[in-house]
């Protein structure tokens, strides 16, 4: 067995909004942006400690919840947010409401089902505002025929067979959207001021074959390109064909 932990997290959706009006992340014209409200709260429930890479459940069977890889133990967190954790950040998930396993030390040539919600962007050389990797190629090869799907899968198969870490066996574009964002930037006199952003968001399912075990680990651990800590990058692993 690995040290590498599951935590689920069950989040009061009411007691979370209350949270994000409190720290003037409510946009009144869109809405809350659940991913960044999230991660701020656990920042203030975990500080340093808290899971990452994660991933935000919603539908109507279960009730809002939160799962994340990490290297402590649920009671490790669960001391944290008893201990620091002010009274509002605490009422979005009380203690009884986070649970926690070991994941397994999966063995080389396992086949495992799994699910990826991404980021798909970059950044051109020099440049500091990130894109949609499609758009990239699309610069780059321009009045070139370009297949956002095989981009996005390209991309998403290099970083899961990086350091033999896994082999791709099936992998597949399952759902796309722009979304729109928020974030904290810094303001001109050193306020950090919210803004709203647009960025690709899309939902790569597939089967891989594990490699590396120790390089699967760490990938599961790292997670899959940028804004893992704001709910992107998360493996989901499960039975093939589930």
């Amino acid at each position: 067995m690995s040290g590498l932990q599951m935590i689920e997290c069950h989040l009061d959706q009411t007691a979370l909004l209350r949270f994000l009006c409190g720290q003037g992340l409510n946009d009144p014209r869109h809405g809350p942006d659940l991913g960044y409200g999230v991660h701020a709260w656990l920042k203030a429930a975990f500080g340093e400690l808290a899971p990452r890479p994660w991933r935000l459940l919603c539908d109507r069977r279960r009730p809002l919840r939160v799962l994340g890889y990490g290297g402590l133990p649920a009671e490790a967190l669960i001391e944290r947010l008893c201990d620091f954790g002010e009274p509002m950040v605490q009422a979005v998930c009380p203690p009884e409401a986070i649970a926690g396993k070991t994941v397994p030390r999966w063995p080389s040539g396992r086949e495992l089902g799994f699910e990826l919600l991404c980021c798909p962007v970059g950044r051109k050389a020099g440049q500091k505002t990130e894109k949609d990797l499609f758009l990239l190629k699309a610069d780059h090869d321009p009045g070139k025929r370009l297949d956002r799907a095989t981009i996005y899968i390209d991309w998403v198969q290099e970083r899961l067979q990086a350091q033999g870490a896994a082999q791709v066996v099936q992998l597949w574009l399952d759902g796309f959207r722009r979304v729109g964002q928020q974030r904290k930037q810094q303001a001109p006199r050193g306020e950090r001021k919210v803004c709203r952003l647009e960025r690709p968001e899309a939902i790569m399912a597939g089967v891989l074959r594990i490699g590396d075990p120790h390089a699967f680990e760490r990938l599961l651990a790292l997670g899959v390109g940028r804004h893992r800590a704001f709910g992107y990058g998360m493996l989901l692993l499960k039975r093939p064909g589930s």
